[in-house]
């Protein structure tokens, strides 16, 4: 048993966890309750103090999770090289993993920006429109971390 391949694969997943932890409890707990209970600016500014407040833990999350999975990639015995993404069912489960991973960081700089500009609607039910769109974002995001983690597994059973 390699440790250093055991703590990588660890810290893969535990990188995964934390940005699917984050995007699962903002989409389905916490942006719903504060919707019914905060109204206008309140509302717009406490949806930006947690992401202001949780957006150094997610880059962690990513960045363990990018950096780890490039080690994992490049030791295994099934990686054949960039280019051969249809060698054999890993690789090309790994690549649909990897666009996968591509269009949850594309909607998450989609989230940041929304967020961003929460403030400049004009209206209150705007904003309300507005945060109701960021938690179909957030679900997006954990619906495809929950793709990825499957991927992983069906991968690593090929």
């Amino acid at each position: 048993m390699d440790i250093g391949m055991v703590a990588a694969a660890w810290l893969h997943v535990l990188g995964m966890i934390v940005v699917l932890g984050y995007y699962g409890t903002l989409g389905r707990v916490a942006l719903p309750g504060l919707r019914r209970t905060l109204d206008g600016e309140t509302l717009v500014r406490t949806v930006a103090a947690i992401e202001r407040r949780a957006l150094p833990i997610v880059i962690l999350g990513i960045v363990l999770f990018m950096v780890t999975g490039v080690v994992l990639l490049v030791n295994d015995d099934r990686y054949g090289g960039l280019g051969n993404l249809f060698a054999n069912t890993w690789s090309t489960l790994l690549a649909v993993k990897h666009g996968v991973v591509i269009l949850m960081f594309a909607l998450g700089v989609a989230i940041d920006r929304l967020i961003a500009g929460l403030p400049e609607l004009a209206s209150d039910d705007a904003r309300q429109r507005g945060v109701g769109t960021l938690e179909l974002a957030a679900d997006g995001i954990t619906g495809m971390g929950a793709l990825v983690l499957l991927l992983t597994v069906i991968a690593q059973a090929s």
